[in-house]
């Protein structure tokens, strides 16, 4: 009689990673071993070097992958999604604070302050830079007609 064995080396828990299949003992996700594999053209043995785990574990991954394919190439898809939505606001925001700095450079007293903060000694520098651009900010809302109290409670 056969007896079917099972190697247990792919976990599921909602409260890590999204519950995307991990391999045990990690929070390393099946789909990192898949795109590891698929992008940076690693082989099993350099993904265990790299990730610190065991050969046999990158095999479990690829395995479990391979059974489960569709499911983890949609976990890939959507994760690159993600991680160009992060990009792209990652970069507006860049682009804000840059079109911002450039507005408040155009106001002499902005560039008055700002040089007198930073003149001041380093234990109140970062914190007079901090709040003159706090300063600005709240005038910038002003001017977009907040009213005093809801920029209390974006400050707060």
């Amino acid at each position: 009689m056969n007896k079917i064995e099972s190697i247990n080396l792919i976990y599921r828990n909602p409260k890590i990673r999204g519950g995307k299949p991990c391999i045990v003992g990690t929070s390393l996700r099946v789909l990192d071993i898949v795109s590891a594999m698929r992008w940076n053209g690693r082989s099993p043995e350099q993904m265990a070097d790299a990730y610190q785990v065991s050969l046999a574990q990158v095999h479990a991954a690829l395995a479990f992958y391979y059974e489960n394919q569709d499911e983890i190439d949609a976990d890939i898809r959507e994760d690159q999604r993600r991680s160009e939505e992060i990009a792209e606001e990652v970069l507006a925001n860049k682009r804000s604070l840059y079109s911002r700095l450039q507005r408040y450079m155009r106001d002499d007293d902005f560039r008055v302050a700002l040089d007198e903060a930073l003149e001041a000694p380093n234990e109140s520098r970062t914190a007079r830079i901090r709040a003159l651009f706090d300063k600005m900010h709240a005038e910038e809302l002003e001017g977009e007609g907040f009213t005093a109290e809801q920029l209390e409670e974006t400050s707060g």
